[in-house]
């Protein structure tokens, strides 16, 4: 409890625990550090299953002791790095620490919140961002589509945590520092960083959400989510069932079409059709239907 608090080990260093010997000649110094390597190994499970403890101020410790770890890993990797790779990066913590943030029971909107202050590093940014797209995908397809409130508003408020750069020039801040930058290394390209956010956001909204997300996600569709995307215009699928919930998400599922039409070139003729469709004597009785009649007004004044 003392070292969690603490966010270090006192028996060793990371850098102590790479094992670079060859089969059956493993020295005392060797079998030592294989010793503390299991012991390294046995504490981050430990940390990991604290993730889900019950105190939130054990939860946060037990993140902020694996985000350590992770940083050292990545200084200090603990196996040879293969000869094509020109950098190291803790893969493996980082999709456990996201497995464990993004549980189907538990809601940690508290600690998702604690965790975005690490997302302003560009590398980790860009792993979380495809470690939460693998995991959707395997949680939701073992579930097969079925709707998974607490699930998916926990991954919704990590994909909303995720504030992404402008400039390529913006990349400066990462987790795990390199000796050069190569030309293959990705988490330094801002079009792929983009490339993972859009696969990250289509592949969460693919499948069926809980009816109060889809407003979530359309009130920041156009400021939060499209600027960043290398292609809006794949947005067409998640906007087209948006329309189909009805209501007010109608409106605003239409008001992301509109923009992908005039900003993006989508080609979209069943526009206009699907606002007539909205024309109906209830929408005078709802409580959006200023909102609803500001945006007709703009629809049909660009005709």
């Amino acid at each position: 409890k003392v070292f969690i608090q603490k966010h270090q080990i006192k028996s060793c260093r990371i850098c102590d625990l790479s094992l670079f010997s060859h089969p059956g000649e493993h020295s005392a110094e060797e079998k030592y550090r294989m010793f503390m390597r299991h012991r390294y190994n046995s504490c981050v499970e430990m940390l990991l299953e604290h993730i889900s403890h019950e105190l939130h101020d054990v939860k946060e410790s037990a993140l902020c002791c694996l985000i350590k770890f992770a940083t050292a890993e990545g200084q200090h990797p603990l196996e040879h790095l293969d000869w094509s790779e020109h950098y190291s990066f803790p893969r493996e913590m980082i999709q456990a620490v996201v497995d464990k943030l993004l549980s189907k029971t538990t809601d940690n909107a508290l600690l998702i919140s604690r965790f975005q202050e690490f997302l302003e590093m560009e590398d980790l940014r860009y792993y979380v961002m495809s470690s939460v797209r693998d995991h959707i995908s395997k949680v939701m397809d073992k579930n097969k589509g079925a709707v998974l409130p607490v699930y998916q508003n926990n991954v919704f408020l990590l994909l909303s945590n995720i504030n992404m750069p402008r400039k390529e020039s913006e990349l400066t801040n990462f987790m795990v520092k390199q000796e050069a930058k190569h030309e293959d290394w990705k988490a330094a390209k801002l079009n792929e960083h983009k490339r993972a956010f859009e696969r990250m956001w289509l592949g969460f909204l693919k499948y069926k959400l809980p009816g109060s997300m889809y407003k979530k996600v359309l009130v920041i569709l156009h400021d939060s989510i499209l600027p960043y995307m290398s292609k809006p215009t794949l947005m067409i699928d998640f906007l087209t069932a948006a329309y189909d919930v009805g209501g007010a998400i109608s409106l605003l599922a239409l008001n992301g079409l509109f923009v992908l039409i005039h900003q993006h070139n989508l080609d979209y003729p069943d526009f206009y059709k699907k606002l007539y469709n909205l024309l109906e004597p209830s929408v005078f009785h709802v409580k959006y239907r200023a909102r609803f009649f500001h945006l007709t007004n703009i629809f049909l004044s660009s005709r």
